[in-house]
């Protein structure tokens, strides 16, 4: 599958442009809308957290940054998924008329969802300047370890995505199922709260930490955060479930994808 997506990079690329240019059509700011919302967030989360719910961040401090550094990913995560489950039934018309790779829809949800996530990060980067500015120990020289980052993940979701995709066209209630699973998942990965925030319940750090989106947004705090190179244990077990994650999603797709036209 791998090369297939590589022999139509082209049509790739090109969907995806036009994907990013749809999203934003007809809005007066455009692609700015892609600073305005992470700065929102980033003067919310401040406030709230910071001014009104201060010392109640399990020592993570500013605790809008530390909550950024978790919360960015997980939205490409999830938004990924989400538009990614019903990118083959809502082009339905398109896999009928064209010849490419059915797989190829998926994964356009999944690098226009990055896009969005690349053009947030300068929001969280100068976030993380102003707070070392002062006098917060957070950020540094691990952040050039983002992009190694970001590549990890990259095979997880896109993988899922894959999976998903394939399996919405054939039940159509996947998506709900998925966006309640999503919200479940959101409050059992640490990005509310710091993962030695919970030593006090061992079962509830268990689950926290058996949760394969954990190791992943483990590393962006490290390295947009706590300013630390992961651990080398991290990088392994993030490695290991994207490549897992995405063995097992081009494997269903594959299996599925005979009766995908048919179906959708």
């Amino acid at each position: 599958m791998l090369g297939r997506l590589l022999r139509f990079r082209g049509l790739l690329f090109t969907l995806t442009g036009r994907e990013l240019k749809a999203r934003y059509r007809g809005t007066l700011l455009g692609f700015l809308w892609s600073l305005v919302n992470p700065l929102l967030q980033l003067a919310v989360y401040t406030l709230v957290f910071d001014l009104v719910f201060r010392n109640r961040a399990g020592g993570a401090h500013p605790y809008a940054v530390f909550l950024l550094s978790g919360l960015f990913p997980w939205i490409w995560f999830s938004t990924a998924l989400l538009e990614g489950t019903v990118s083959l039934s809502a082009n339905g018309g398109l896999l009928r008329k064209a010849v490419f790779p059915a797989e190829v829809l998926p994964v356009v949800s999944t690098l226009s969802t990055l896009a969005h996530f690349l053009l947030a990060l300068p929001v969280l980067l100068v976030a993380l300047v102003v707070a070392r500015l002062l006098g917060n120990p957070v950020g540094g020289w691990p952040v050039l370890l983002l992009p190694l980052v970001i590549l990890v993940q990259l095979p997880f979701t896109g993988g899922l995505v894959l999976a998903f995709a394939a399996l919405n066209v054939h039940f159509k209630d996947v998506r709900d199922l998925l966006a309640n699973l999503l919200t479940l998942a959101f409050f059992l990965t640490p990005i509310l709260y710091p993962l030695d925030s919970i030593g006090g319940v061992p079962l509830l750090q268990t689950i926290v930490a058996a949760n394969p989106l954990t190791p992943f947004v483990r590393l962006y705090q490290d390295v947009l955060f706590y300013g630390q190179v992961p651990e080398p244990a991290l990088w392994l077990q993030a490695a290991g479930l994207g490549l897992l994650a995405w063995g097992i999603g081009t494997w269903l797709f594959d299996r599925l994808s005979q009766t995908l036209v048919e179906a959708v």
